[in-house]
Formats: C-alpha cells, sequence, structure tokens
C-alpha cells in the first residue's frame, strides 16, 4: 500500500474495477442474500463493463444489514473464521458485520499507512481519547497493545478533571509523539490544557476522527497544542475510509480496498455517500449507503498520492451530554451504550434539557422486551449517576436535521440550545 498510493489515477481505476469485476462475482456465487438481489434487480455480473454500470444494483441499507446480510454469511464463512464487528453508527442504528481475516488484514495496513501520514511510526507510544476504555480486555488485546500498538487511554464516559489531570500527567512524562481521538473530545482536552496553563505539551501528529471538527475547533487545538491536525473518516462496517495526508487538502480515500460513489446531481453540495467494499468476501458490502455526504476534492494533492481525495463529510454530530454534576460525556462514546448493548434498541436519540433529566427518543424492533428498559435504566445510572431523570418517548422515526444530519445526542442546556 506505501507503494499503490502513488500509482496514476488510470492505475488506480483499472485496479479497483479488477477487484469491483471479482467482488460481484464472489457475492453472486457465494452469498445467497446477492444471489437473491442481483437476480429480483436482473443484474448480471458479466454486465460490468465500467463503474457507472454498478448503478443497477440497489443501494445497500443499513436495515438490509441489520435484517438479512447481517444474517448471511457467503460460503465458507462463518463465526469462527471472521472478525466480528459491530457498530450503533452516527445514526444510532446498530448493525453487525464479519469480516474475513485477509480484508481484515489489508484494512489494517491500510490504518497503518493512514497513521503514517500523520507521524506516527509502527511501535510508537500514542495518547488516546477514546469511549468505553476501562473494560476488561481479553488477554491477547493487552499483549498486542502493550507490545505493538501502545496506546494509552482516556476514557471520554468518564471525562471528570482527576481523570484529565492524570491523563495529562501521563503525556508529560511518556510524550508520547502522537494523539488520537474522537475530534470534539480532543477539542475539549484542548481546552482543559489551556484553562491548567500548561503550555509544553506537543504532538508530531494529532489524528481526530469520529466527528467533523469546525474550523474554530480545529484552529483551537493547533494553536494550544503547536501540534498539526489530521483529520480521518471512516466506519466499523469499513474500516478506514479516507484520512488527510501532510498536505491537508482533503481526505484520500483508501481506493485500493473501496470504491466510493456521491449519488445526487449537484456536484457542488454534499452529495449520499455509497460505499462498496473490494475485499470482504465473508459478508460483501454493495452499494452501502453509510448515511454521510461528502464532496469529491478537484485537481491533484501536492503530495504527490493519486487517490482520490473528499473535500468535506458531513453528516456525523452528536453533543456532549452532561451529568447532574456537569462532568461531560461524549454523545459518540454513549451509543454503544444505549444502542448496540440494548436489545430491541433499533435507534435511540438522547435529548437533554436540564442537567439532571434526559429525554430518549426511541424506535423499537421485535428484539424489545421490558428487559431492554431495565437495561437502559442500569446504564443511564451507570454513566450519568443516580441523579439523573429520564422520560422515554417510542417514536416510529427519528428525523434528521438540515443536510440529512442526524444528530445522535443533543444538549439543549442554557446557551448550548441550538447548537
Amino acid at each position: 500500500m506505501a507503494k499503490t498510493q502513488y500509482m496514476s489515477s488510470d492505475e488506480l481505476a483499472s485496479l479497483q474495477l479488477a477487484r469491483l469485476r471479482a467482488m460481484l462475482t464472489t457475492a453472486y456465487t457465494e452469498n445467497a442474500f446477492y444471489r437473491e438481489r442481483f437476480r429480483t434487480c436482473g443484474f448480471e455480473t458479466g454486465d460490468l463493463k465500467d463503474f457507472d454500470d454498478l448503478s443497477g444494483i440497489p443501494l445497500l441499507t443499513k436495515d438490509d444489514i441489520r435484517n438479512e446480510l447481517g444474517r448471511t454469511f457467503s460460503s465458507g464463512f462463518d463465526k469462527t473464521n471472521t472478525v466480528h464487528k459491530r457498530t450503533g453508527g452516527s445514526t444510532g442504528v446498530p448493525i453487525h458485520i464479519h469480516m474475513d481475516f485477509n480484508a481484515a488484514s489489508y484494512k489494517k495496513a491500510a490504518a497503518e499507512r493512514h497513521d503514517a501520514w500523520a507521524g506516527r511510526v509502527r511501535g510508537d507510544r500514542t495518547a488516546a481519547i477514546w469511549g468505553d476504555t476501562e473494560r476488561v480486555l481479553p488477554l491477547k488485546a493487552l499483549v498486542r497493545n502493550a507490545l505493538s500498538e501502545r496506546l494509552f487511554f482516556l476514557d471520554t464516559l468518564r471525562f471528570d478533571e482527576s481523570r484529565l489531570a492524570a491523563f495529562t500527567a501521563r503525556i508529560r512524562r511518556l510524550r508520547p509523539p502522537i494523539l488520537i481521538g474522537h475530534a470534539h473530545s480532543i477539542y475539549q482536552f484542548s481546552l482543559y490544557v489551556r484553562r491548567v496553563g500548561l503550555d509544553d505539551i506537543r504532538f508530531r501528529g494529532i489524528i481526530t476522527t469520529a466527528m467533523v471538527l469546525s474550523q474554530l475547533e480545529r484552529k483551537t487545538i493547533e494553536e494550544i497544542f503547536q501540534s498539526p491536525v489530521f483529520d480521518r473518516y471512516g466506519c466499523e462496517e469499513l474500516s478506514i475510509v479516507g484520512s488527510e495526508c501532510e498536505a491537508h487538502r482533503g481526505l484520500h480515500v483508501c481506493a485500493e480496498g473501496l470504491y466510493v460513489e456521491l449519488i445526487g446531481e449537484n456536484e457542488c453540495i454534499p452529495r449520499r455517500l455509497v460505499i462498496t467494499d473490494l475485499l470482504n468476501r465473508a459478508m460483501p458490502m454493495i452499494r452501502y449507503e453509510v448515511g454521510d455526504c461528502g464532496i469529491w476534492a478537484e485537481g491533484e494533492c501536492p503530495c504527490g498520492r493519486r487517490l482520490p481525495r473528499l473535500l468535506e463529510i458531513s453528516g456525523r454530530t452528536a453533543d456532549f451530554l452532561y451529568t447532574p454534576e456537569g462532568m461531560p460525556v461524549f454523545g459518540i462514546s454513549i451509543l454503544d451504550t444505549f444502542v448496540i448493548h440494548i436489545p430491541g434498541m433499533k435507534q435511540v436519540q438522547i435529548i437533554q434539557d436540564r442537567y439532571d433529566h434526559l429525554d430518549f427518543f426511541v424506535v423499537r424492533d421485535e428484539q424489545y422486551t421490558d428487559e431492554s428498559l431495565a437495561l437502559l435504566d442500569r446504564n443511564v445510572k451507570t454513566i450519568f449517576g443516580e441523579r439523573m431523570t429520564y422520560d422515554i418517548h417510542f417514536v416510529g422515526e427519528i428525523q434528521t436535521g438540515g443536510r440529512g444530519k442526524f444528530r445522535f445526542s443533543i444538549c439543549r442546556i442554557g446557551d448550548r440550545k441550538g447548537q
């Protein structure tokens, strides 16, 4: 992948088309879901002459994955020889994906390549601001982290002063060259560092993901740490989709493993992002509508890489929520807790109007039971404390906001209303 990133645009397109044809053939011959889908829409795998011919295949939705594809392995694959991924996604809709080992290895290589653009070298110690990191990990994961990944964490579900101070002290002691984490949590961490008057924390690169930083937030982070920010876009279903390089002129798409379409006529505004995974044979993801929108960057990047670039990604947004004591809890971090780990919760949105009150808007599915409510209550008390009160509203659909954005969590406390 270090070599293919410098292929010409024509060479990359040829590689993508060859892998796309192979994936379509695999999907038809080895996967019952796609065999039925292709027959229903009249698509023949031999009909694919160029990328435009993909339009004959219906878009793959999150509901398709939840209801059908998520239970359909390709021939030769099952839970024992695949990597399981589950995510609530920025839309708050939980889905399960299985990835074959070859695809998972390739995507890991892509992550390391994109890390290198931000200056991270394999084995570098890395400070990470992430969610739900204090859970007990398997021994294999602990050993891998100790010997190779070398991450230490600040848990965004526990963003209190004592943990912020301990994390900051560890950074000053170990001097990790890289900081990685949820974009808005890194922003909040930078404000803490400024508030306590520290001016000696520097990084080779700061990798932000999960959310889109505003220009003000990005400028603030870079000024406080005197370090460059590298934005990243991806999802559990597909792994890394695109990352900034050192030129900071948009996000280079991982084109060797993905084919990206933008659906919509007006190229000047964000269009629906549709992605085909060119690698995962165990559970093919063909024309998957991820729920976000994007705009293509024009021209060539000064870095010399010919990987296509996304100038802008929109659609992922969530506010910080707060405990009754005023401690912030990052919205994306609690998504897993209130969606993935509670059966029956098809989609969830949380709105906070007071420090001691939440409104849950819940779309139920067929797995919903009274135990679902019991789990929700337990999670509220665990994350927000005993003083937090809440109301549940069962709805048939949760509307997106402007430009198709779904907000998983919305804070309307005081002057935060409307943000």
